[in-house]
């Protein structure tokens, strides 16, 4: 759920009236109005989107209960967090797969890492020379 769904949701299923969510906000952005709060619940459509304290503000104020939701997403929980991808078309892909299947990779994760293990230590071993 985008910060815009979450903000309409919120004042809609808590049924808050705008002013006092206005008023939330306005103690960490003082300018903060109710328009800027319309735009922010239709950032889709004008590109405003509501900051991310302020968004919990209002889940500390409205909805203690749903605050802990919003707060468990993270970005990406990967151990190995950096990424190496390419494109390929059907054919070669399948080719890929049955290839990796043959040699007893478990995983396309398993062949990647292993060729570029061997990469690093064949551009190592070159250096040495």
């Amino acid at each position: 759920m985008t910060a815009a769904d979450e903000l309409r949701y919120l004042r809609i299923t808590r049924k808050i009236a705008v002013k006092d969510m206005v008023a939330v906000v306005q103690q960490l952005y003082p300018r903060f109005d109710r328009y800027l709060l319309s735009r922010c619940e239709h950032g889709g459509e004008c590109g405003a989107t509501i900051p991310e304290d302020a968004l919990k503000a209002l889940y500390e104020a409205f909805a203690p209960d749903r605050l802990k939701a919003i707060q468990g997403r993270k970005g990406d929980r990967h151990k190995l967090t950096c990424k190496v991808m390419a494109r390929l078309d059907s054919d070669t892909y399948e080719a890929l797969q049955r290839r990796l299947r043959a040699d007893g990779y478990a995983t396309a994760q398993d062949w990647l890492t292993a060729m570029v293990v061997g990469y690093i230590r064949e551009g190592d071993q070159d250096e040495n020379l």
